[in-house]
Parts: structure tokens; sequence; C-alpha cells
């Protein structure tokens, strides 16, 4: 017949029902594929098959009011720049929906981590999701300092699985590791390298805090700006989910001694068949305040950029 159902199930039912309800979709003809069990509430859920991921660079920790501010935008999966390990344990997402990564450089500090300055990325999805790091991060690309930070992890759900990035490309860290790469160059380190192994070549999402934009163009050479890796990543087809009709604020807000700057620096890509559905979107710019003359978004100088796909 194939036909669709949804069995939202409540916090009395054991997942012992799953076994139960594939001998149910047998008996019906119903397409097991499509079916939904979980036993929390509908919210959790997909709506209309539209797949929403949130990315905020949280700055300096993941804590406070925080993780609940963020809630506020209903991800299915939420990709955190800047948060610490420890924020994990109260960030309101169990073991099974949570991922951390960190490489403690920053944080070292006479030979001990420092966990209040252990910075990283923190990633978490609801029930229904299944967000896995793939193998070729832990076996050899977590130990290549021209990748840091740009995760690739696999996404399965009731969707077509597809390869997620997360992103929060950093300055060179001087520590004799030939780390000689700053920020954008370090993503197209990255996406030159991942092509080559074939991560990019199925479905691909990558979402984060570049620290990018084209006024910086011209502190890199020419070959390894944004804009170049904006072309690069479109020649292998993947495409912006942003555009300027759509991006009219700024994501990112810092000072220096000429005054205030507003920028953009949190982007979305995407594969084209994914991006074509991509609805792009950031607060607003009244949602910032002023606290002793510098802006913030919630306690971040970045606020979230929130992308829906139907999938």
């Amino acid at each position: 017949m194939g036909l669709t159902r949804k069995f939202i199930l409540n916090n009395e039912v054991k997942k012992g029902f799953e076994e139960a309800a594939d001998q149910v979709a047998k008996y019906f003809g119903w397409d097991n594929d499509k079916i939904i069990l979980n036993e929390k509430d509908k919210e959790n859920y997909m709506e209309n098959n539209v797949l929403r991921i949130v990315s905020w660079n949280c700055h300096y920790g993941f804590d406070g009011k925080k993780p609940e501010t963020i809630k506020s935008f209903k991800a299915d999966i939420l990709v955190i720049p800047e948060c610490r390990e420890i924020d994990m344990e109260k960030s309101g997402y169990d073991k099974e929906h949570r991922d951390w990564y960190g490489d403690h450089k920053e944080a070292i500090e006479k030979e001990e981590i420092n966990t209040e300055k252990d910075l990283g990325v923190g990633i978490f999805w609801k029930d229904g999701i299944t967000v896995k790091q793939l193998p070729e991060w832990e076996n050899s690309l977590k130990d290549n300092c021209n990748f840091r930070y740009l995760i690739p992890y696999e996404v399965k759900g009731n969707f077509p699985p597809f390869i997620l990035i997360t992103v929060w490309t950093k300055a060179k860290y001087i520590t004799g590791e030939n780390d000689h790469l700053e920020y954008v160059q370090k993503a197209h380190s990255a996406i030159d390298h991942y092509n080559d192994l074939g991560l990019l070549k199925g479905q691909v999402i990558l979402i984060g805090d570049f620290n990018s934009n084209i006024i910086w163009n011209n502190c890199y050479k020419k070959e390894q700006n944004h804009s170049k890796l904006v072309e690069k990543l479109e020649k292998i087809g993947i495409k912006d989910c942003s555009s300027p009709s759509e991006n009219k604020n700024n994501t990112y807000i810092y000072y220096t001694k000429n005054g205030e700057k507003q920028v953009v620096d949190d982007y979305c890509f995407a594969s084209s068949k994914i991006s074509d559905s991509a609805k792009f979107s950031i607060p607003s710019s009244d949602e910032w305040t002023l606290v002793n003359g510098v802006k913030h978004w919630h306690g971040s100088d970045h606020c979230p950029i929130v992308v829906d796909f139907t999938l």
C-alpha cells in the first residue's frame, strides 16, 4: 500500500514495542522505513519532513541560560562552537543525543587541562536521528592541524542520510606543529582533502562559524580567501544556503580601535539537491542588547543561524 504511518509513543511504552510495530507494519503492508517510533512528545519530530539545523557560536561556554535560550529555536540538530566539555551534562541532552570534540590545546596549563577554558564544538540532536562521527576523523583527520575543528559526521533518520561537517575555523596555533593556516585557509585545506577522500561525493551539509567574509579577502592569497572558498564549493556541487536578500542582518559583532564592526561569518553550505529546499534565517537586529557599550546576543558575540531543509 506504501502508506506512511507515524506512531507517537508515550513514556510508559517500552522500547520492546518497536518489535511489535515491525510486525504490524508488515501485516498492513506499510512502509516500515517511514514509521517513526519515539517516546518523546510530538514537538521532538521533524514536522512536514522539514529538518531544522541551528548553529550558534555561544562564546566561551554553553552554560547559564544559553541552553534554554537556544532551545526556543526547536532545532532537530544543534551545532555549538565554543562549547566546553563541562557544559555537556547541563545541556539538556543525554549522552545518546550529544557529542563533543575538543583538542584541548588552548586549555593546557602546567601540563593539565583547565576545563573552564577547554573550548570545542558540541553537537546535539533529537530522538529519531542518529549522528555518528566518521571514523576517518578519529583515525587520522583530527591529528592534522590543517583540518582543525571541521568535524565530519554521518546523519541518519527518517530522511536520506547525509554527511554533516561542523565548522569552527581557528587561527594558527604556534606549537611547532606546522600549523601555518589561518581561519578560512583551514576550510580550504579541509575541503580539498575531504573531497579527495570522497567524503563530499554524496549529500553534504557544512555549518558553523567559518570566521570568513569577503571583507577579509585581502588578508589572504587570492586562492585561499572567502570568495574562492565559495567558488570551490560550488564547483563540487555544494552551494551557499543563504543569499543577500535572506541575510540582511549580521551574525557577528566585534570591536576594533575604530569602533563597532558587524559582519556575517557564520554560514551553511549544502549539496545542490539539499540546498534547493533550504530556508535560511537569523534573529532580527533588535534582539541584540547593549551591555557596557558592547552588543551581545544572549551573552555571545554571535547570533544563531537557522536553516530548514525539506528532505
